[in-house]
């Protein structure tokens, strides 16, 4: 697989929320707001994610946050991987705060997915996803994602640790 440079993270949509507009923008992880970003995914996420994930994010240009007065509000990371079942755009983190979902937030971020598998010229995408987590069982479902594996005890301090792999694929 050919490694392309990808700096491109501003991608920008404007969705009504029941406050006032929100204009997302995906901006890149930086030590000034990587505060927020942990803070962001201790609190959406029931697993810990070590500070080596959290320095890949600032170092990787495939993983975004979205940022609303100073808080970030949504984030997504993504890998290329090379699995046994070949190629894909593997999804690391993706999260939007409950504050913020049912908004649009969660499909303006996997437009971003999208469209980094398009420029990496991977059809798969791939990610894990605990077996209990029923709403975004459901958003992954309504975005053409299938259940393809169970993988029992995946998550290490989560109850229930089983998660679910899930995989899209784009022509």
């Amino acid at each position: 697989m050919e490694e392309e440079e990808v700096t491109d993270l501003t991608q920008t949509s404007t969705e009504e929320s029941t406050e006032d507009s929100i204009d997302l923008k995906l901006e890149r992880v930086t030590t000034e707001n990587l505060k927020s970003v942990r803070i962001l995914v201790t609190s959406i996420f029931p697993v810990s994610y070590s500070d080596k994930f959290y320095q890949e994010c600032t170092e990787n240009e495939l993983t975004g946050v979205v940022i609303r007065h100073g808080e970030a509000i949504a984030i997504v990371a993504v890998k290329p991987e090379s699995l046994e079942c070949g190629p894909v755009l593997y999804i690391r983190s993706f999260g939007v705060h409950p504050r913020y979902r049912e908004s649009g937030i969660g499909s303006f971020l996997m437009d971003f997915v999208a469209e980094k598998c398009k420029l990496l010229n991977l059809k798969h995408v791939m990610l894990h996803v605990q077996t209990s987590n029923k709403k975004a069982i459901g958003f992954y479902k309504k975005r053409g994602f299938n259940i393809e594996n169970l993988v029992p005890k995946y998550y290490q301090r989560c109850d229930p640790p089983d998660a679910y792999i899930m995989r899209k694929e784009f022509l």
